[in-house]
């Protein structure tokens, strides 16, 4: 396949065919590209709060990167919570984060 066009099929497609795929191929390259620099970004303005040491809280992954569901959303909340209530309890209720 070259920039989206399957190679053995070449001889039965129309020019104008030829050129609406490779013209959505890059299309899709684009965004993808854009999509890599979304994330190249935040992944950089992640790392530049933690080393600053401004003291500013860091966003939540999913604040960050735009690519959640609000049902994984949820699933990533309640593990956070319950990551924090285990670690509480193991600490026998003393001491540690507390929910």
């Amino acid at each position: 396949m070259i920039a989206g066009v399957p190679v053995i099929d070449i001889e039965d497609w129309t020019q104008g065919e030829i050129i609406e795929q490779v013209q959505a191929y890059c299309e899709r390259r684009r965004r993808e590209g854009q999509q890599s620099s979304i994330v190249a970004a935040r992944q950089a303005e992640r790392t530049g709060l933690m080393l600053s040491g401004s003291g500013k809280k860091l966003p939540e992954v999913y604040e960050t990167f735009p690519f959640w569901t609000e049902d994984e959303i949820k699933l990533l909340r309640v593990e956070k919570v319950r990551s924090i209530m285990n670690r509480w309890a193991a600490s026998g209720g003393k001491g540690g984060e507390q929910p």
